[in-house]
């Protein structure tokens, strides 16, 4: 049995992709990155993907959208004692 090369391996990592990558509009973030900026586990901030946080995969590595990840986690905030919105009837 040969051994893979370091090469081959390292290119594989997660660690050997940016971390940052510049879409124009928005920076995208890679997911271990905003765990780490937020002082969480990855695993923590990956719950939020199925109430939809916004997130991508390049390369087969999970990057989020900064901008849009922000603004759905301001959305999130919850108010003790607010009245929920009702719809009006028309």
């Amino acid at each position: 049995m040969t051994q893979p090369t370091t090469e081959t391996s390292t290119a594989r990592r997660r660690s050997a992709r940016p971390e940052r990558i510049d879409i124009g509009h928005d920076v995208l973030l890679r997911n271990d990155a905003v765990a780490r900026e937020q002082g969480i586990s990855e695993r923590t901030v990956n719950r939020g993907d199925a109430q939809g946080a916004p997130f991508t995969y390049i390369g087969g590595v999970k990057y989020r959208p900064i901008k849009a990840y922000r603004q759905y986690l301001a959305e999130r905030i919850q108010r003790r004692n607010h009245p929920p919105h009702r719809r009006r009837r028309t």
